[in-house]
């Protein structure tokens, strides 16, 4: 009788002996990095400002989403699947929710004096949120509401967001509900094949980058300053004149990201966010 201990410890040796599995925990590694960077980024530029709530700390999803990464990692050196799946849904929920605080907050009318009980019903979402007392907001809710923010809604009909998440959900939710019996977690070697394990690692992979792509897509068109590069403050800190223009450059790392990926959303993704931004991506 093998104990469960030397059980899973024989499972994560196969895993970590899989050419496959390697690759998949790696481009997680990478995806980790770059939320963990763009948080960086973005700190005290992404902080959004609500009647009644004041400011709020929009940066946690995004701290929030790049340590939900490392858990994810964590479930794929085990091969645990299920696991790693509902992980991944609240990791594009926390990301998602972070273009719903910025989209609630554009359309915040500040100068406008109401009571709690008066506040739009995204606004009382956030009320909730600050309080830690929000219930009954769905998913589907909060990306709809980013999808009819005015400098996403024409990308989100162009790039077909829609049909793209609706189809992610729909895979999210039979892991997360366990809605058959390929949908649980298995040990590596119960897979049936090297084929499945190369299917299984690639469909994740794809997700994964699929979700964080869409993400940074809405978030430089929603809020460009996010990506912008330090330099142009840099020159500011140091009592310099920043060079024409520098407000429009990106960090070179959100730029290779978006290189790298961007066919998972449309290859003309990166045009489209030049000519809508003038961003130099």
């Amino acid at each position: 009788m093998v104990s469960l201990k030397n059980e899973f410890q024989r499972n994560r040796y196969y895993v970590n002996r899989d050419k496959e599995m390697v690759r998949l925990i790696d481009i997680l590694r990478n995806v980790r990095d770059f939320i963990d960077n763009l948080s960086n980024l973005a700190f005290g530029r992404d902080i959004p400002f609500y009647r009644k709530v004041g400011f709020a700390d929009a940066n946690i999803n995004l701290r929030s989403a790049a340590r939900t990464l490392e858990s994810i990692r964590y479930c794929c050196k085990n091969a645990n699947f299920a696991d790693a799946y509902t992980l991944l849904r609240k990791y594009r929920d926390d990301l998602f929710y972070y273009l719903y605080l910025l989209s609630v907050s554009d359309n915040s009318d500040i100068t406008e004096y109401v009571d709690v009980g008066h506040l739009k019903k995204e606004e009382k979402d956030i009320w909730d949120w600050a309080h830690n007392q929000q219930e009954n907001l769905y998913i589907s809710e909060v990306l709809k509401y980013i999808a009819f923010h005015s400098a996403a809604k024409e990308a989100v009909h162009e790039f077909g967001l829609k049909e793209l998440f609706d189809e992610l959900a729909d895979k999210l939710n039979d892991y997360v509900h366990s809605n058959g019996y390929k949908f649980y977690n298995r040990p590596y070697q119960m897979l049936n094949s090297h084929r499945e394990v190369r299917n299984l690692c690639n469909d994740f992979c794809n997700s994964t980058l699929t979700i964080t792509i869409t993400f940074l897509f809405l978030t430089i068109l929603i809020r460009p300053l996010v990506v912008m590069s330090t330099d142009y403050t840099d020159y500011l800190e140091v009592g310099d004149i920043p060079p024409d223009n520098s407000e429009y450059w990106v960090a070179p790392f959100v730029s290779d990201f978006l290189t790298k990926y961007k066919d998972l959303l449309d290859e003309k993704c990166i045009i489209y966010l030049r000519k809508q931004t003038k961003m130099e991506i």
